[in-house]
């Protein structure tokens, strides 16, 4: 399913104007309601994996725990079903962005905000934790943020309830590197809400950093670290935040689940200790409180042709990457003119100063840093990264 499903009506009620985003398995577009027209997302299932068992229970498992799950932090669902064979929910659309989009652009938070944000998600979480849920992929990209600052969780495709039957060994590995805990990179079947506080405290950590506590140049390197190395001192990464922030980020990140808090009320409690020990915010003089802030000047994006030097810029909000034949009538927006890249390797999006890469299940693949990607999975893009489309090596820079 591409653009071509804008315009759309599913189950002759919900029109499809805009795609949001999209992911390994499932599109999230914006839809109007043409009964009441009102404004909501609708995840639609990739039409091509709907014959897919297990998809397609997680994606339906998905719908059954988010109706259980009334929170002002976790995203609503309205609606769920099948329209020819089609699997789409539909939930409440955030106006906003990701908490990542603002750690991209915005670089490691005052403290206040960063722990602010931490513990509206532990909330959330708390709800969750009450129901008998397990989130298991709380990371950046499944946090929103609306324009009321308030967040929302969103993506509980991989979580589980108290009553959830595992479907199958490809369990044993669930959730995203960075933020993955041990136990869950071990085996996914022993998550529990200590392994969710453990991805919210990953993610406060690099709120406050700019990065992750763990690094490496592919999944399995930061699995590894995660479940074997120290916890880096966040302190000696920012000197100005209190020494008793290093204490909480040494339980809230220790091996052992039994060392970590132990519910998110107790997670919260010792946000609002950390508070405390925040120095008050710097007062200010009544010239500056109408006075909007300078906007920070556009970056520029393009990617570099490693062997040549050729430097393309990236213009457009979506761009194929590809092959250009024009017998076939096709001419990519990016043509790199190399046997090993397909006519329509892969798309490269803006999305408001967020560039990201996505794998058109090209035959030669589309790697990052090395690590070959899923294809249909977008994976945001920093200044400096290495993409492979087929044989040909570009770097992606944004300044």
């Amino acid at each position: 399913m591409n653009g071509d499903m804008i315009g759309r009506v599913i189950k002759g009620r919900y029109k499809l104007i805009d795609e949001r985003g999209r992911g390994s398995f499932a599109t999230v577009y914006i839809v109007r309601d043409l009964g009441d027209n009102r404004i909501y997302a609708l995840k639609v299932m990739h039409l091509e994996l709907s014959g897919d068992g297990e998809l397609l229970a997680r994606f339906q498992r998905e719908a059954h725990i988010l109706l259980n799950l009334s929170d002002s932090h976790i995203v609503q669902i309205f609606d769920y079903g099948n329209d020819n064979n089609m699997h789409y929910i539909v939930m409440d659309y955030i106006d906003g962005q990701s908490l990542k989009y603002y750690m991209i652009n915005q670089g490691p938070m005052e403290p206040i905000r960063a722990i602010n944000y931490a513990r509206q998600i532990t909330e959330g979480l708390d709800t969750a934790y009450k129901q008998g849920v397990v989130h298991r992929d709380i990371k950046p990209q499944n946090i929103l943020i609306n324009s009321k600052d308030i967040i929302k969780i969103t993506d509980f495709g991989l979580a589980r309830g108290r009553d959830t039957v595992t479907l199958t060994q490809s369990n044993v590995f669930m959730g995203t590197a960075y933020y993955i805990s041990p136990e869950q990179a071990e085996s996914g079947r022993l998550a529990d809400t200590r392994s969710d506080l453990y991805s919210v405290a990953t993610v406060l950590f690099e709120m406050l950093t700019g990065r992750p506590p763990y690094e490496g140049d592919t999944a399995v390197d930061i699995v590894i670290k995660h479940i074997n190395e120290k916890v880096p001192s966040i302190c000696r990464l920012r000197p100005d935040l209190p020494l008793e922030m290093d204490a909480f980020m040494q339980r809230a990140l220790a091996k052992s689940p039994d060392e970590r808090f132990a519910t998110p009320q107790e997670f919260n409690a010792a946000l609002e200790r950390l508070t405390q020990q925040l120095p008050p915010p710097r007062p200010v003089s009544p010239g500056e409180i109408n006075k909007a802030p300078a906007p920070p000047p556009a970056k520029e994006a393009r990617i570099v042709v490693i062997s040549s030097g050729q430097s393309i810029p990236l213009k457009g909000d979506k761009m194929v990457v590809g092959r250009q034949d024009p017998t076939l009538g096709i001419y990519p927006e990016i043509n790199l003119a190399d046997k090993t890249v397909g006519r329509r390797h892969a798309y490269l999006r803006n999305q408001q100063g967020v560039y990201t890469v996505e794998d058109l299940n090209a035959l030669n693949k589309t790697r990052l840093n090395g690590v070959t990607l899923t294809p249909h999975e977008e994976r945001t893009l920093k200044d400096g990264d290495i993409l492979r489309f087929g044989s040909v090596e570009v770097r992606f820079e944004l300044r």
